[in-house]
């Protein structure tokens, strides 16, 4: 056969072999802008050793909201997008690019599994990509979209990513068979329900983020790519406008709103631990990340799941250079005997070196409620915060007022003075914002209608921009 007859047909087998995952992308990637690479690479089918062109694997560069990207797509269409030898060789080389050019990383995971067949070449394959990825972490951001299933180690490798988004229908993450652990549920159920992106949304930070539609998933990589971009623009919207009804009632959603820029911004892992909101987006044109408690839920208090959701947080935000932003209503940290005696002592220390080690700069708004573990690790001074500010009505102490009455008034509870006229003391006497500003931890007292003008300012001063 002479050799244009063999690229024909090699051409043609890999388009029929590849359309349906390129059609996806193109849906994905900005027009005209998808170049491939290692285009022929192939391995040998372990069950009929035949030459699987492409390795179940596409591998290329493009820009998604005019950003430059490298990626890998995994292909159901070959080998069920199977892990190889091979299919590891295309994907270690565009991680590698990836960093040597400085631009993101977007990984489409679609896999059945590993090619058991090539034995231990396959387990030092997947070694190997978990030492590309965790070299190319601090250097590039990794934005991971699980589009099917991910099984195995195919779903910590996922997991390694920056951010998450899983397909809301159809993805599947799981660290052993699926069917396995379906056939041990009483009534053998639907595998994405019990092992999709819903079933995680709610209880890990397994994924960031859902989509629903293509058009949804290239909407949140762009908006996630914008927040990620080093550069910084004007900004479309007032640096200084106030927001009088945050005075009136404060919630959670309202002032994220009112800080950010026209008031949008990407949550992350919305439904798990929904005491502490984690969110992406841009003050001032500036990107940054904030961390954000709704004490209307677990009574007030920041729960275990919620220390691994902050963590995660931080350690992401920090990596990728952005600037944190604490807005901290919280009685600190509940927990059960279970909890305790499980390493929460750890999981803390975790955070709080997290925090104590982050290298970009950090703004604390204290909302509402300050106390205790609350206010040393996501507002003090101590622990590295730049910038402080306090509502007028914040409350800042090492206790509750209402645990404090037992301690500071025994003698006023036996005269038979209210425990809630004494917490009440105890907050104006003792607990309010202006002692600690007196002292040199707050900086300033702010109506929080005033909250973006301040965070854009501080912003601005403490980036040299």
């Amino acid at each position: 056969m002479n050799n244009n007859k063999m690229l024909k047909d090699n051409i043609k087998a890999i388009d029929t072999a590849t359309k349906k995952i390129k059609d996806f992308l193109s849906k994905v990637i900005d027009d005209a802008s998808f170049v491939e690479t290692d285009v022929f690479t192939a391995g040998k089918s372990f069950l009929d050793c035949s030459e699987a062109l492409g390795e179940g694997v596409v591998t290329g560069y493009a820009t998604i909201s005019e950003t430059p990207v490298h990626f890998f797509a995994q292909n159901q269409e070959v080998m069920k997008g199977s892990f190889s030898e091979a299919h590891a060789v295309k994907i270690n080389k565009v991680i590698n690019k990836a960093v040597q050019t400085g631009t993101p990383l977007i990984s489409f995971i679609d896999c059945s599994g590993a090619r058991v067949g090539e034995g231990v070449r396959m387990l030092e394959a997947y070694a190997e990509v978990i030492s590309s990825l965790n070299n190319a972490k601090e250097s590039v951001p990794h934005i991971c979209v699980i589009k099917g299933t991910a099984v195995g180690m195919m779903a910590s490798l996922a997991g390694m990513a920056d951010f998450v988004i899983a397909n809301a229908k159809d993805s599947i993450i799981s660290t052993n068979s699926p069917q396995a652990l379906a056939s041990k549920e009483y009534d053998y159920p639907k595998i994405t329900k019990i092992l999709g992106a819903a079933a995680h949304e709610a209880s890990s930070n397994a994924c960031d983020f859902t989509y629903g539609s293509d058009k949804e998933l290239k909407a949140t990589i762009g908006d996630l790519l914008k927040v990620l971009s080093s550069e910084v623009s004007e900004s479309t919207d007032d640096a200084n406008r106030e927001t009088p009804a945050l005075d009136k009632s404060y919630t959670v959603d309202a002032a994220l709103k009112a800080i950010t820029d026209n008031g949008k911004f990407l949550s992350a892992n919305a439904k798990f631990a929904p005491e502490v909101q984690t969110v992406y987006s841009l003050v001032n044109s500036i990107p940054v990340g904030i961390i954000a408690f709704d004490s209307s839920i677990n009574d007030g208090y920041m729960s275990v799941d919620g220390v691994d959701k902050a963590l995660n947080f931080i350690e992401n935000a920090s990596s990728n250079g952005l600037p944190i932003i604490s807005l901290v209503d919280c009685l600190g940290i509940n927990s059960t005997l279970a909890d305790e005696v499980s390493g929460l002592s750890i999981k803390i220390a975790k955070l709080m070196s997290a925090i104590a080690s982050c290298t970009t700069p950090m703004i604390s708004v204290i909302t509402g409620k300050a106390i205790g573990l609350a206010y040393t690790v996501f507002a003090s001074k101590g622990i590295g915060f730049d910038y402080s500010l306090a509502s007028v009505n914040a409350e800042i102490s090492p206790i509750t007022s209402e645990a404090a009455v037992s301690i500071a008034y025994a003698d006023e509870l036996k005269a038979g003075e209210t425990r809630d006229k004494l917490a009440a003391r105890y907050a104006e006497m003792q607990a309010n914002p202006f002692i600690s500003a007196k002292d040199g931890y707050i900086d300033n007292i702010i109506e929080l209608s005033t909250m973006r003008p301040f965070i854009a300012s501080a912003l601005m001063m403490l980036l040299g921009v």
